[in-house]
């Protein structure tokens, strides 16, 4: 990996994906820069004579010539303030501004609330998991056998406490033990019962950071390995009602709105945010109010294409029994993907749909 301070870090193995786009890293690209301006800026101390102060010229250090130095000074401390001042300060949220990287993969993935992904590691929480449970086991063996010899010598010994550990001292080590291990077990299992209730990362959001470390290539091949096990990753935050169609929507856009659709929807300042072309952060406020829309429109055609269909229809009174079928069924599925209802929630709304059309078609009838 490479540092950021220029410091010397070991050589790791190149990474195809590195080395594929060697563009996007800047190792040798900065060390060639490096040298051709160290050799400019040499030939320019050369070739221009060095400044010198009046006081230099005259040989000679007096309160007029101190006087002078020190109005150059601050002619010069002042002039190199303007430049500072007129050189615009770096966006920390930018993710080219990062160094390529770790850096620049978390600035990445800190991008868009869609990229915030991480492995769960459920095989390495079972093992532990299973570890702690068997010390256990073996603890809970050694009690057990620790009372049966306590009950053979003395069989009031396990009615008290305080002659317990009179008879046997090691007892009191050996529930230590157990209580250290049982601080252990609870904590394992409420660390994997945390990451078992995170939901898992959908195949749009990981597929859109993994396309991006194959462009960008941001890490050696052996770490980036780890972005290889799909089935483990989880989402670090839970997805939104409708995020399903969002996404169904920002696909669409990038398809077919070509960069229209990235002038419209994403944000000048997310659009300046990095030079690659490929990678679009839609903005979610302006997508959800264009899925709005189009559940919007959606919606009102569940409610008015029935009555439509049913008020031009005079005497078919089967064809008027599947239009009702149809858009019934219609409705529940809309329900079922652009909510987060629940079972019952979705057969009464359903059911109340149903109602209102047979209805109207009694009403029609009558």
């Amino acid at each position: 990996m490479e540092s950021s301070n220029g410091a010397k870090t070991p050589q790791q193995p190149a990474s195809p994906v590195r080395d594929q786009y060697t563009s996007y890293s800047s190792d040798d690209a900065s060390t060639v820069c490096a040298s051709e301006f160290d050799k400019k800026d040499l030939e320019s101390q050369s070739a221009k004579p060095q400044d010198r102060s009046i006081s230099h010229y005259l040989g000679l250090s007096s309160p007029i010539s101190d006087d002078l130095d020190d109005i150059e000074e601050e002619e010069f401390a002042d002039s190199d303030n303007n430049q500072v001042a007129d050189v615009k300060s770096p966006d920390y949220q930018d993710i080219d501004h990062h160094p390529q990287g770790y850096p620049r993969l978390a600035a990445f993935m800190n991008s868009d609330e869609n990229f915030l992904i991480c492995r769960q590691y459920g095989n390495l929480h079972n093992r532990v998991l299973l570890y702690r449970q068997d010390e256990l086991r073996e603890l809970e063996s050694e009690l057990f056998e620790m009372d049966k010899k306590a009950l053979a010598t003395d069989e009031l010994q396990l009615g008290s406490r305080t002659r317990e550990e009179r008879c046997s001292p090691e007892r009191r080590g050996l529930i230590n033990r157990i209580d250290e291990k049982l601080r252990e077990y609870n904590d394992i299992v409420q660390r994997t019962r945390s990451f078992a209730t995170l939901q898992k990362a959908t195949e749009r959001n990981y597929r859109s950071v993994k396309n991006w470390m194959d462009m960008e290539g941001p890490l050696v091949q052996e770490e980036a390995a780890t972005f290889k096990k799909d089935r483990d990753f989880v989402a670090v935050v839970d997805a939104k009602e409708g995020s399903w169609f969002d996404g169904r929507v920002e696909t669409a856009l990038t398809k077919f709105g070509g960069p229209i659709s990235r002038r419209i929807f994403v944000t000048k300042r997310d659009r300046d945010s990095t030079a690659n072309k490929l990678v679009r952060l839609y903005s979610k406020d302006k997508i959800d109010i264009f899925s709005r829309l189009i559940i919007t429109f959606l919606a009102v055609v569940l409610l008015m294409a029935p009555v439509v269909a049913l008020f031009g229809l005079n005497k078919n009174g089967h064809i008027k029994i599947l239009i009702i079928f149809l858009f019934t069924m219609a409705f529940s599925v809309a329900l079922s993907l652009f909510t987060k209802a629940k079972r019952h929630e979705v057969f009464a709304a359903t059911a109340a749909y149903c109602a209102v059309l047979v209805v109207f078609l009694g009403n029609m009838d009558g």
